[in-house]
């Protein structure tokens, strides 16, 4: 089977005036990679193509939650919330070593958010749509259980939790995941490439632009796809009347040891009652996410304010946390929300907008954006059915579908307190396309995001681990060393006010 490596590379050598592609898609985040697979299984000729890296946008800085949207259900979103809650538990179904039950205490304190009862029937009917295990039912937790299994915090006054289950998921590696299935299907992939326009006859998008290493190439399709989340409309236009409203949100990371949980907390702050999230994840434990609006540059990677950390930070007096514990590392991303444009400028409060994704299209061309990390295998069948109805795809020559699993585990030596084993660090160093150091050590590895600034110690023994599969001279070493720490420091470790 071919790595992700050796895709990039054969696909490289492909890249040329006048190459030719059933379908071009543009984005290699969860949507992308989502559509790709599903092409390529179809029989399709299948390119799929990323400025950055794989996985290097919104879907590396989510919440890391395969869930069915228990907020949109309170919201009345009943039918989004019944289509996640059931794609959870096929994806959990499906790689159950990447998307992982975990257990939430939605917790309840006196004249804060919806009371306990109307909250366990809410629970209930989540429970029901989603098709889950019976021993995933939700449960009431009093005061004094709550207090048992959460040893460690000495929780402020509460009237207790409900006890349900969501899963969570390492984000990054679910999209390499999906890619690798794409290219065992047979699709082509190319990260680093940028597509600076889409080609036209007429009224009919017929390719793309790229650049290929300074030099405009120009490539030919029978359909595109543009899946940039994000950043779609930098490339067409959205249906009138609607615009992306980019959504930033922020996660603090903290030693585990400094607050050990058990469980996922929920509760609400107790600033606007917004729900956020304490949750262990990665061998660490996470604290979020903000929502608000995100009105810097979006082609700029986004920032944990200053104002945001401290609103996270006012949720751990409820645990009994007075003091701070060290932030190991925080990261920030954009969710695209598509939103009614507004003269007056007004809009819905972050929170309440929806996550429905969006699907528009012109000849040669169908556009996504929008959506939910637990839902992208709908969408991308939504935007296929899309583009084979414009009649311009051959006819598919569908092929059985592969699943691949976890590899299998040579040496169970982690580096350092993280969970990452040395033989993966190795592993993705060889075969997980890497151009640059940070594609190692944020997205094919969680090193960065859960050692933060410790990392520096692992240094020399990361080099000496992956030399032979990163074959870069000692300057290259030291070049790819520094740009990673002034990007560390820069976005994932010091939040503030930008």
């Amino acid at each position: 089977m071919r790595s992700l490596t050796d895709a990039v590379c054969q696909t490289r050598t492909q890249l040329s005036d006048g190459a030719r592609w059933d379908l071009i898609i543009i984005g290699a985040g969860i949507t992308g990679a989502g559509i790709a697979r599903a092409a390529a299984q179809r029989g399709y000729r299948t390119l799929l193509l990323e400025r950055g890296d794989l996985a290097g946008g919104t879907s590396n800085f989510s919440s890391k939650m395969v869930h069915g949207g228990l907020r949109y259900l309170g919201q009345g979103h009943f039918r989004l919330t019944r289509q996640a809650a059931r794609a959870r538990e096929r994806l959990r179904q499906r790689w159950p070593d990447i998307i992982t039950p975990l257990p939430y205490y939605l917790m309840h304190h006196k004249g804060r958010g919806p009371g306990p009862w109307p909250m366990r029937l809410v629970l209930w009917i989540y429970y029901l749509i989603s098709g889950a295990a019976r021993c995933h039912r939700p449960r009431w937790l009093t005061p004094e259980q709550l207090a048992t299994r959460l040893p460690a915090f000495n929780l402020a006054p509460n009237l207790g939790a409900n006890h349900y289950f969501d899963a969570v998921c390492d984000d990054s590696h679910l999209v390499l995941r999906t890619l690798e299935e794409a290219v065992a299907q047979g699709a082509d992939l190319c990260h680093y490439t940028e597509v600076t326009a889409l080609r036209r006859k007429g009224d009919r998008v017929t390719g793309v632009t790229i650049d290929l290493n300074g030099t405009p190439c120009q490539l030919a399709a029978s359909m595109v796809v543009n899946a940039t989340g994000v950043w779609a409309d930098d490339l067409t236009e959205l249906p009138e009347g609607l615009t992306i409203r980019p959504l930033r949100g922020s996660h603090l990371v903290f030693d585990q040891r400094d607050l050990p949980l058990p469980a996922s907390l929920t509760v609400f702050h107790p600033r606007d009652k917004r729900v956020v999230f304490c949750y262990p994840w990665a061998g660490t434990t996470v604290l979020g996410t903000t929502d608000l609006d995100h009105l810097a540059d979006k082609s700029a990677p986004a920032r944990c304010s200053a104002e945001e950390r401290d609103y996270l930070l006012e949720l751990l007096p409820l645990l009994g946390v007075t003091q701070p514990p060290p932030i190991i590392s925080s990261w920030s991303g954009l969710r695209p929300i598509v939103s009614p444009a507004r003269s007056d400028g007004k809009q819905a409060a972050p929170s309440s907008a929806s996550r429905e994704h969006l699907v528009w299209e012109s000849p040669g061309l169908v556009n996504v954006t929008g959506g939910k990390l637990t839902t992208f295998v709908e969408m991308a069948e939504e935007v296929l059915a899309c583009a084979e109805e414009q009649g311009h795809l051959p006819e598919p020559q569908p092929q059985p579908d592969r699943i691949l699993t976890r590899r299998t585990c040579l040496d169970g030596s982690t580096l350092g307190d993280s969970l990452v084993p040395r033989h993966e660090l190795v592993h993705w160093a060889r075969h997980g396309a890497i151009h640059q150091l940070s594609d190692l050590l944020l997205r094919r590895t969680r090193l960065g995001w859960v050692l933060g600034t410790g990392l520096r110690s692992y240094q020399a023994e990361i080099q000496r681990l992956c030399q032979t599969a990163l074959p870069w001279d000692e300057s290259r070493w030291q070049r790819e060393w520094q740009a990673y720490w002034q990007q560390f420091i820069q976005y994932h470790q010091e939040p503030n006010d930008g």
